[in-house]
């Protein structure tokens, strides 16, 4: 019994699970790195924006304290102390210039104790080559220190080894070149400093670097090993710079009175360190989410894969017409019913197949013993009046021989052990059946046997295929010929097959052999089965649809049948394509 293979499937349950399950996640982790870039983008620009407030406000409240200064300067030029001074200096002497000089030192005290910013207020006298300070008082004044390269407006401010300084003189008081008096306001950078850096730093913060005319002033570092990166100023611009290989985040306020510059460098490692904590976290929960996917996937794999794998290779093997199997399943699941229907299905599969295989078996059988019954008491009656005949006539010894073919024929046919012979003794018999045949037709009928190939002599076919073949061409085809009758069979072997070929030359052949063509398409189930019919279908049963009887026009004229047996031979078989 042939069963139909079923096309196995591209793609396997499992796969589509997997598959299933990254289309599943997949956007998820989309998602989270959008969030997470979405996220770091928004950090950046709040703190970017945040630290550039904070600087430009700074800057701005610098402006106008620099500008109360300078009023305070200009509130220096109008002192009468200080113009009684300047306007006397070659008249006055004594008791009056002290006592100028004092009340000016007393007015620039004043100045200096008014803003913390300020460490010295001083007054150059160049005409009088005195200075006044607010903290060291009168005293000679050093030429090197204000010079007229130095002084480039009538209102600057300038760097002096890391001091800020505020020069301002009237303009009406230049001469030669030179003022005779400028007023110099020394402001305190550890105070500027500490004003900056509260105002500016952050826990975020990498550098903060003030910068006059392009010149670092001052700068505070968080580490004093990156001291050095700062020294050279930077572009003045906002943006992402990288110093020694770190990454900052650069800050650019600009005074919009002086050319004071201010620089906030913020660490890019500092401002996510959070998301970066999160990102760590993230990872590891990823990490943990494909540890945790892998394992579900190895139980996915054990408890519900592998039985699947299992019960469809035992289809595959069942669809090969293997049916001498047994799969067990250990756990008490539903695979455990599965395998456990599959393997009852399987033995009730194996009973039904057996029993209509038996099932054939008798009914061939059973047609087989109504042959022999068919054959037996007709023929039977023709042999004994044959030998009756001979016995009057006298014909001692051709009726001895004829009786032992007769033996030899009810011996063949009466023997049940097998339902097989070799090829050899069913030709014999068929020449052994043509022998007894000829008692009935004298001299008018000669019968032609070929020899049987060596290499089928001992192929087993079923019993009694031949002989009703013989019978329907005495009967049918020679019957009612008075001379000349000739009857022939033939035995050849061709790759995979086998074909005997029983002719006659009688004279209906065109008419019997559409009889008989007629009978073997005949399709009734009856009990009226004829014997060429019964023979045709045993064949088609037992060596498939490609055997059976075809039944044609002779060359010697009559009939001619051909049996065609398909067998299986062996490439290392002698004279295998004779």
């Amino acid at each position: 019994m042939r069963l139909i293979k079923m096309r196995p499937r591209s793609t396997s349950i499992y796969t589509k699970m997997i598959i299933a399950f990254i289309i599943a996640t997949l956007p998820i982790y989309l998602l989270a790195a959008f969030l997470y870039n979405w996220s770091t983008t928004i950090i950046k620009k709040d703190i970017t924006d945040s630290a550039q407030i904070q600087s430009t406000n700074y800057m701005k409240d610098l402006d106008n304290e620099i500008k109360r200064l300078a009023m305070m300067q200009n509130q220096l030029f109008n002192n009468d102390f200080l113009e009684e001074l300047v306007n006397t200096s070659d008249t006055v002497h004594g008791y009056r210039k002290i006592e100028l000089i004092l009340n000016i030192r007393a007015q620039l005290l004043t100045v200096k104790n008014s803003n913390d910013d300020i460490s010295d207020v001083r007054i150059y006298l160049p005409t009088m080559k005195s200075e006044i300070s607010a903290v060291t008082g009168y005293g000679e004044l050093n030429p090197d220190i204000i010079t007229p390269d130095k002084l480039t407006s009538n209102y600057q401010l300038r760097a002096n080894n890391g001091l800020l300084l505020m020069d301002a003189y009237p303009e009406y008081r230049v001469v030669n070149g030179m003022p005779d008096l400028i007023v110099e306001i020394e402001l305190a950078p550890d105070v500027l400093k500490k004003t900056m850096v509260s105002s500016i730093q952050r826990d975020y913060t990498g550098a903060i670097q003030l910068r006059l005319n392009g010149e670092p002033l001052f700068d505070e570092t968080i580490n004093e090993g990156q001291k050095d990166w700062f020294k050279t100023g930077s572009e003045n611009k906002t943006g992402e710079v990288t110093l020694h290989g770190q990454k900052f985040l650069l800050i650019h306020a600009k005074s919009t009175e002086f050319d004071i510059m201010l620089d906030h460098y913020i660490r890019k490692d500092l401002i996510f360190e959070k998301v970066n904590q999160i990102v760590k976290w993230t990872v590891v929960f990823f990490i943990l989410t494909v540890l945790v996917i892998a394992l579900y996937l190895i139980y996915i794999n054990r408890t519900i894969r592998r039985p699947l794998v299992k019960i469809v290779r035992a289809f595959r093997h069942l669809e090969e017409g293997n049916f001498e199997m047994n799969i067990q399943h250990d756990k008490n699941d539903e695979f455990q019913y599965i395998y456990g229907r599959f393997n009852e299905m399987l033995e009730n599969l194996k009973s039904l197949i057996e029993q209509v295989y038996k099932q054939e078996i008798l009914i061939k059988s059973a047609e087989l013993k109504q042959l022999q019954s068919q054959i037996n008491p007709h023929f039977l009656y023709n042999c004994l009046f044959s030998v009756i005949r001979m016995i009057k006539l006298e014909r001692t010894e051709q009726s001895v021989h004829f009786m032992e073919h007769l033996a030899h024929y009810f011996q063949f046919i009466t023997r049940n052990a097998r339902d097989t012979v070799r090829i050899e003794d069913e030709i014999a018999h068929a020449r052994n059946y043509s022998v007894l045949q000829l008692a009935r037709f004298s001299d008018r009928i000669s019968v032609e046997f070929s020899d049987v190939p060596d290499d089928i002599r001992g192929v087993e076919v079923p019993r009694l295929i031949l002989q009703p073949l013989v019978e329907n061409a005495f009967l049918h085809g020679l019957e009612d010929k008075l001379e000349d009758g000739l009857f022939r069979v033939s035995v050849t072997s061709w790759n995979d097959r086998i074909v005997i070929d029983v002719e006659d030359n009688g004279d209906n052949g065109e008419l019997e052999v559409a009889k008989m063509n007629l009978l073997l398409e005949a399709s009734d189930e009856g009990p009226e089965v004829t014997a060429i019919l019964n023979v045709h279908r045993r064949l088609k049963f037992k060596y498939g649809e490609t055997s059976g009887l075809a039944v044609s026009r002779s060359e010697l004229g009559g009939v001619k049948v051909s049996m065609t047996i398909q067998r299986e031979v062996s490439l290392d078989e002698p004279n295998a394509h004779r």
